[in-house]
């Protein structure tokens, strides 16, 4: 078996965090992404796969180099010069919010302008019906038949998606923006794009305020940053577009994370978690 180079983080500051790792600064030019200990060399050899595809395509993103051992886990090394995160860079010049959402929603159109072939990437709305299958238990049957409903009826489309657009993995470089986390690469209609963000910003946080925190900002800058992309990204919607869409994206989002917190038995409060997601939906679905 081969050996990886060993890499130590101590002492280095973390400026990203995506589903599958963490990433840290180990020199002004040079970061290190570490995975989460589940992780394979398949799966680490495959985002490094998804990050040349996507820097051809066009999206902004670093590549990753070097694969390395952190500890007990496996690292991928990339090289970005002048790298911060966006949490920092809006805290510290509260000024720049606007720009940067407005900067990280051209970035999501760039994302979404790229159209591949069926079969290239991961389907987002054939990954949603198979979580509804999943919590089909938890549900009532009105309110599995009803989400089902809203899933089929969402066009099918190949629109690339980054599928976790958070402000985690998006890092400010030489004024220019960067997506990191590549291995969530797939395809499908924007508005699963929009349930990501939902959920990250607003979603998540109202289970537990910390998990605003883990982005670096607060659960009140978190709701801005929520409300003002589905406003720039929908330019020119009425209150009701708005309205019906963040309706959609939150319906999708708790699907998601109910799914999520029913493969992971050992969080805190997990049962809550559900509970509040399952009675969001059901209320939004009667609508």
């Amino acid at each position: 078996m081969k050996q990886f180079r060993e890499l130590s983080i101590d002492g280095c500051p973390e400026i990203g965090r995506g589903a599958h790792g963490i990433v840290y600064r180990i020199a002004p030019d040079m970061l290190v992404k570490v995975y989460n200990p589940n992780a394979s060399l398949d799966d680490i050899r495959q985002e490094r796969e998804l990050a040349r595809w996507a820097f051809v395509k066009g999206i902004p993103t670093a590549i990753p180099f070097d694969i390395v051992r952190v500890g007990e886990q496996y690292g991928t090394v990339f090289e970005l010069l002048n790298s911060r995160s966006s949490a920092d860079y809006i805290n510290e010049s509260p000024e720049h919010f606007e720009q940067f959402l407005q900067s990280s929603v051209e970035l999501m159109k760039q994302v979404h302008a790229i159209e591949v072939e069926p079969g290239i990437l991961p389907d987002m709305k054939q990954q949603t019906m198979g979580w509804l299958a999943k919590i089909r238990e938890v549900l009532s049957p009105e309110t599995y038949t009803a989400a089902v409903r809203l899933v089929e009826e969402i066009p099918d489309r190949y629109t690339v998606l980054h599928a976790d657009f958070h402000m985690k993995n998006i890092l400010i470089c030489n004024k220019e923006l960067m997506l990191i986390d590549m291995d969530t690469l797939c395809t499908g209609d924007p508005i699963f794009e929009l349930a990501t963000i939902f959920a990250s910003y607003r979603q998540f946080p109202s289970l537990n305020p910390k998990a605003v925190e883990m982005l670096g900002i607060d659960v009140e800058t978190g709701m801005k940053v929520c409300d003002r992309t589905f406003e720039l990204y929908l330019e020119g919607a009425d209150e009701e577009e708005l309205r019906r869409t963040k309706r959609k994206a939150q319906i999708l989002c708790c699907i998601r994370i109910i799914d999520f917190f029913s493969r992971h038995a050992e969080i805190p409060d997990r049962d809550e978690c559900v509970d509040r997601c399952l009675q969001d939906m059901t209320e939004l679905l009667k609508e």
